[in-house]
């Protein structure tokens, strides 16, 4: 009985291990955490509510493509300063991200009406790039910290303030903590590895049963 429950303990160590190893690599959660918003109308700008940027890791990332191949800007500002820039023009708020982080959504309203300023004028920006067709910047998270005075940081993105802002919009953060691993992983691992250890030493231990015959010849 005893050399029976070693190899279950064996078996079922050995499986928890595997399946551990498993979630912490082949099964491991994507690397970043990308978030793509497409929308038809998004107002002259699309900005990031603050806070949002120190979602995860030591940076994030703001992409935006416009189909018609147009200027796209992209910035960084205190949300002040944004909301200051933007007045009453319509525009986009992505407000968090929803969903598993296998595929994250980003959860947006959209508010106000008219245009806005051309932001490429504006010397409201702690960071800003402009491109043609796409453009991207990347900031450093945990900045909002040195900025709450002026309500945090958010990320930003627009065309000339009076045309439709990028169609397609990423924001992305490298997965760190409980983003960045299943957390279920490391203990199936160590429960997997001491249940086999223990299996093993109670399959090399137990006493082998003696069969009839063999002891009728002895």
């Amino acid at each position: 009985m005893r050399r029976l429950v070693a190899w279950l303990l064996l078996v079922v160590g050995l499986v928890s291990g595997l399946t551990g190893a498993a979630l912490l690599t082949v099964l491991a959660p994507p690397a970043t955490i990308d978030v793509v918003e497409r929308s038809e109308d998004p107002g002259v700008a699309v900005v990031t509510s603050p806070g949002l940027v120190d979602l995860s890791g030591p940076d994030a990332r703001i992409s935006a493509e416009a189909a018609d191949g147009a200027d796209v800007f992209v910035a960084v500002a205190r949300a002040d300063d944004a909301e200051a820039w933007l007045a009453q023009a319509r525009h986009t708020v992505v407000s968090g991200v929803t969903g598993d982080l296998s595929d994250p959504r980003a959860r947006t309203s959209t508010t106000g009406s008219g245009a806005a300023a051309d932001p490429r004028a504006a010397d409201v920006w702690l960071a800003s790039t402009t491109g043609r067709g796409s453009a991207t910047l990347t900031w450093p998270t945990g900045s909002d910290a040195d900025y709450r005075d002026g309500g945090g940081i958010v990320l930003l993105t627009a065309t000339d303030g009076v045309a439709a802002a990028p169609g397609t919009v990423r924001l992305s953060w490298h997965a760190e903590g409980r983003a960045a691993s299943h957390p279920a992983g490391i203990p199936l691992v160590v429960a997997g590895g001491v249940l086999a250890l223990l299996g093993a030493l109670g399959v090399l231990l137990a006493p082998r049963r003696t069969r009839p015959d063999a002891r009728r010849r002895a």
